[in-house]
C-alpha cells in the first residue's frame, strides 16, 4: 500500500482511504505526500517488463489569481519498460509536474482549455482518489514506443545499410542482357 506524509489538516479516515475533497484541498493550500509500489498501479502492468520500484508523488492545493482552485502534482520515479527496438527492458527514469485547475463544470472547463491551450483542467471531485490521479499522469508520461538509446536492435538496421541496392543488382542484370 502507499505510504503518505501530510502537511495541513487531512481527516485520518480520508488518508487511509487516500481520498480528498479536491476543491477544499485547494482552497486550504494543503500538501500530501507519499510513495506508491508500482505493482500497486494496475492499469500500467501491461506497458512494465516488472513491477518493481516505487513512485514519489507530491501534491499541493492553491488558488490563483482569479479564485480558481487548482493542483499542482510533482511524480518522480523509474520504471522498467520494454524497449520496442530489441524487446529487453530498459530501466525509464521520469520526473514532471503537472498544474491542475479545477472547475465546478464540463461547460467552464471547455470555455477556459479553448481560451489557454496551456491549461491543463479537471473538473472538482469531493471523493478524488489521488493514488488513481498520480497513476494517470503516469500513464500519459510513459512514451508509446519506448526504445533504447543503442540497443541490439540496432545491429540489424546497420547490416542492412551494408547490403547492395536491390535496384543496382537490378540495373547490374539488365546491363549484362544488353551485351
Amino acid at each position: 500500500m502507499a505510504d503518505y506524509i501530510m502537511r495541513g489538516f487531512l481527516a485520518p479516515a480520508a488518508l487511509a482511504m487516500n481520498v480528498i475533497d479536491s476543491a477544499a484541498f485547494a482552497r486550504e493550500q494543503r500538501e500530501l505526500s507519499g510513495t506508491i509500489a508500482v505493482s500497486s498501479l494496475t492499469r500500467l502492468h501491461d506497458q512494465l517488463a516488472d513491477q518493481s520500484g516505487s513512485v514519489e508523488w507530491e501534491l499541493q492545493g492553491g488558488v490563483d489569481k482569479i479564485e480558481r482552485p487548482w493542483l499542482d502534482l510533482a511524480v518522480k520515479g523509474q520504471l522498467r519498460l520494454v524497449c520496442q527496438r530489441c524487446l529487453k527492458p530498459m530501466d525509464w527514469p521520469f520526473a514532471m509536474q503537472t498544474l491542475l485547475t479545477q472547475f465546478s463544470d464540463e461547460a467552464k472547463l471547455d470555455e477556459a482549455e479553448e481560451q489557454d491551450e496551456e491549461l491543463e483542467g479537471m473538473l472538482i471531485d469531493p471523493a478524488l482518489d489521488v493514488e488513481a490521479l498520480v497513476e494517470e499522469e503516469v500513464i500519459l508520461a510513459v512514451p508509446f514506443a519506448p526504445v533504447h538509446d543503442q540497443c541490439g536492435g540496432t545491429e540489424g538496421a546497420t547490416e542492412a545499410g551494408k547490403k547492395p541496392n536491390p535496384f543496382a543488382v537490378l540495373a547490374g542484370l539488365k546491363t549484362r542482357k544488353a551485351e
